[in-house]
């Protein structure tokens, strides 16, 4: 009988660690159950610690969802304490990624945490602090220290991301321009301190760049020349796209995004540069008599190198009627995402009661959409004549996805629970209906 050589033993331990560090942290630390010699060799992880507990949060924020979590401020405290127990432990001289994400306002802690990520020289590190009831996300927001813009030991840092921490502009300026000089990528959002902004520098290497929820914010400048893409919601600011020039992702939402689709004219320059663009057009309001009417329909320039249209909007025809007046805009699209976020029956309010009845539009051929992406669907008129209208219209069309699950959903610990109710099952079955009229065309249902 042949004996089996255990190999992996033989290996040294900085080999072992060095394996260890590309699997996740829990997955690391099982290992230490394997021998004696397993023990602590978890000790010495540098890949992503990765702290986060999204189905507490998710009780927390709706406890019907029966998560079996106890009281936030008890979990709170034991989150803490699980973090602080986990990195006091660890014994390597750098770490790939710190993530921490939950409902945490200890101070003293935070502090000590950022001083890791500042000592293990982190490549990625995130901070997501926000709260469990939306209408407090403000109070008592964390503060980023002021005094660690000056620490050279984020001169390894190439992914910032900070959520629900107080960080103001003079801070960020100074991080982008002295301390991370080959950051990448800067995401904030829900900043209460951030009021100004200006991203600009010879030697900025940023390339994606994300602003979300910052209701202080008056005043924003960009001069990125290295920019890919920019992803903002926040108040209406007149800041100009003519210095990104390598801009081709962009996404908008809320009352700017309503603003962009007001004034595509304007935004002309930098929409004909643009590969992918998400616009979130529920802040577009119902009651506007010249947006239904088709005032906005007439100027929307051509997007002539746009692959992705991403439209977040409501099930009624204006808001689909918009949609296919940017899709005839966009000669090379390939992919077309519609995401829904609201159950309501609008059609008893239109004015324009069916797509086909708008006048402002050429329902011209379209040649080059291969995708299409309909999230939210749940069967109404308006729904059925768009998928219909693709059909006829983009001939080159091959995949139509269609997902009756509540947008807001999807990606969350509620996505199961309501993919299980009846009202996502009867709106599935419509999109089973609606698929077999059309047996040339391949289907995908969830």
């Amino acid at each position: 009988m042949r004996s089996v050589v255990d190999h992996i033993n033989e290996l040294p331990d900085d080999i072992l660690v060095n394996i260890l560090s590309r699997l996740t942290m829990k997955e690391a630390v099982r290992t230490s159950i394997i021998s004696s010699r397993w023990r602590y060799l978890w000790r010495g992880f540098s890949g992503c610690l990765n702290f986060d507990d999204p189905f507490t949060m998710a009780n927390s924020k709706w406890p019907h969802l029966n998560l079996k979590s106890g009281p936030i401020n008890v979990e709170r405290h034991k989150f803490v304490n699980w973090v602080n127990q986990v990195l006091s432990s660890l014994e390597g001289h750098c770490t790939e990624e710190l993530r921490i994400c939950f409902d945490v306002f200890s101070n003293h802690d935070i502090d000590n945490w950022i001083k890791f990520a500042l000592e293990r020289r982190v490549r990625r590190l995130e901070l997501d602090f926000s709260r469990v009831v939306y209408n407090f996300r403000f109070v008592g927001q964390y503060t980023f220290p002021s005094h660690l813009e000056f620490y050279s030991s984020f001169r390894h840092l190439t992914d910032l991301s900070l959520t629900t921490v107080g960080i103001t502009g003079e801070v960020l300026e100074h991080l982008l321009c002295y301390c991370c000089p080959v950051l990448e990528v800067l995401n904030v959002a829900e900043s209460s301190s951030l009021t100004s902004l200006k991203v600009s520098g010879p030697s900025l290497k940023l390339k994606h760049l994300k602003l979300n929820n910052l209701d202080n914010l008056k005043d924003l400048q960009l001069h990125a020349p290295n920019l890919l893409s920019f992803e903002y919601s926040g108040p209406i600011l007149p800041f100009s796209f003519r210095n990104v020039p390598n801009l081709v992702d962009a996404s908008f939402w809320g009352c700017f995004s309503a603003y962009i689709a007001r004034n595509l004219c304007q935004h002309s320059i930098f929409l004909v540069q643009l590969h992918t663009l998400k616009l979130d057009t529920c802040h577009l309001l119902i009651g506007d008599s010249e947006y239904r009417a088709g005032r906005y329909l007439h100027d929307i320039p051509e997007m002539c190198h746009l692959k992705h249209l991403e439209i977040i909007g409501k099930p009624k025809v204006n808001d689909l009627i918009f949609c296919i007046a940017l899709l005839e805009a966009a000669p090379s699209l390939y992919k077309f995402s519609l995401k829904l976020v609201s159950q309501y029956d609008y059609e008893s309010y239109e004015s324009v009661k069916t797509i086909k009845d708008q006048p402002y539009l050429s329902f011209t051929e379209l040649r080059s959409i291969r995708v299409v992406e309909l999230l939210g669907f749940v069967g109404h008129t308006a729904n059925f004549e768009l998928v219909m209208y693709l059909i006829f219209s983009a001939k080159l069309l091959e995949k139509i996805i269609i997902d009756p699950c509540s947008t807001w959903r999807v990606g969350t610990p509620a996505e199961l629970i309501w993919r299980e109710t009846a009202e996502y099952q009867s709106a599935r079955r419509r999109a089973f209906e609606l698929a077999a009229k059309f047996p040339l065309w391949e289907f995908v249902i969830p």
